[in-house]
């Protein structure tokens, strides 16, 4: 075997455990959202409705603890799977993650929102917004808060920011509804309000930030960008992940039958007609 079919079939190997792989982890990743409809559709309802988020983020608030969920889907900084914090419970930002995938197996969508420190700098907690054609809602799983607009549906998270008056009037408002043991009342309303909320985490680099700026030039509110569900779903963005590395190794294999399929030119190798044989008449 030469070295230019071994590399071939190296190549196609490593891509074809890739595509494998990918496909494994994205029909893993599509059985989880379907036990997760399953369990709304068993324990919260199976009717949709515009308080139907709100049902669900009540439902996730009182699944399991608030500590803080260790496990995770091969790599450990990816963080647990959607179905292990269902299971074991997690803090902010794994409730918020399995909150999200509720949503998304139901067909609503949403993006995680982070809450920053008054330097805008300290992340300090994680929830969630709703986004579902006309409804912008946020709903915090971890304290079961979401935010009715007296006038039409909820609050959104521009809503928040433009009056930072909602957040306390509404934790006001829960407080006297549930009692002063509630763990509502232990919301730290000065390092977890919304003043500074952001989808995506800007300032974490150069890069991000370079990009943001960009934005806001072409008129966009970085902010407010929905982020990628793949972020913060262990198996599809390892799913992901394979199919991108499998379309690469596939490169030099096509590559190297494209080279193997068109004979290769050495010199004398081109072809020689035969002379022809002079007229008789023509000497």
């Amino acid at each position: 075997m030469n070295f230019r079919r071994l590399c071939f079939n190296t190549f196609a190997c490593l891509s074809l455990i890739c595509f494998i792989g990918s496909s494994l982890c994205y029909l893993s990743y599509k059985n989880d959202l379907a036990y997760l409809k399953s369990v709304i559709q068993s324990q919260i309802g199976k009717e949709h409705s515009p308080h139907l988020f709100a049902a669900i983020n009540h439902w996730v608030y009182q699944n399991q603890g608030f500590r803080k969920n260790h496990d995770f889907f091969l790599f450990k900084s990816l963080g647990p799977t959607p179905i292990q914090v269902l299971e074991r419970g997690g803090d902010c930002s794994d409730k918020s993650r399995l909150l999200m995938a509720m949503l998304d197996s139901i067909d609503v969508d949403s993006t995680l929102v982070m809450l920053y420190d008054a330097d805008n700098k300290t992340p300090t907690h994680t929830t969630l917004e709703v986004r579902d054609k006309q409804l912008k809602a946020v709903a915090d799983p971890v304290f079961d808060l979401v935010f009715p607009n007296p006038a039409n549906g909820f609050y959104g998270l521009q809503d928040l920011r433009d009056n930072p008056a909602i957040l306390p009037d509404r934790l006001d408002e829960l407080i006297r509804l549930r009692g002063p043991s509630n763990k509502i009342a232990f919301y730290k309303r000065e390092q977890e309000s919304y003043q500074y909320a952001t989808t995506i985490n800007w300032n974490k680099n150069g890069f991000l930030r370079f990009i943001a700026d960009g934005l806001k030039k072409a008129g966009i509110e970085p902010r407010n960008i929905r982020r990628p569900h793949f972020l913060d779903e262990p198996k599809l963005l390892i799913s992901l992940m394979l199919l991108l590395t499998g379309s690469l190794l596939l490169m030099p294999v096509l590559m190297i039958g494209r080279k193997a399929s068109v004979p290769a030119y050495t010199p004398g190798s081109a072809r020689v007609m035969p002379e022809q044989p002079r007229h008789p008449l023509r000497g």
